[in-house]
């Protein structure tokens, strides 16, 4: 005779930790992608930090454009300010 009831709790272990590796994935998934999500983050904003030195440093060194790091930076003056713009883009515009 076979014992029904041992192997039911073989069954019920074997769904728990069916279940329990389910929720791991999902968690460690989860954390996985909000890490990238803040190395994105992080990479824009450094780049965001990047072009406002590079702008400084046009602006003081009263150039028209700068490149550096590859960051290309055009400042356009005028009577009424002047404005900064990378990539077409405008970044700051001061206005007198």
């Amino acid at each position: 005779m076979v014992n029904i009831k041992r192997r039911s709790l073989r069954g019920y272990i074997l769904i728990e930790s069916l279940v329990a590796m389910a929720v791991l994935v999902l968690v460690s998934g989860l954390i996985l992608d909000q890490i990238n999500t803040n190395r994105r983050l992080m990479a824009r904003n450094l780049h965001q930090q990047e072009v406002l030195s590079v702008a400084t440093m046009a602006v003081q060194t009263k150039q028209d454009q700068l490149t550096l790091n590859g960051i290309t930076v055009t400042v356009k003056r005028s009577k009424q300010g002047i404005a900064v713009y990378e990539s077409g883009k405008e970044i700051i515009h001061v206005s007198k």
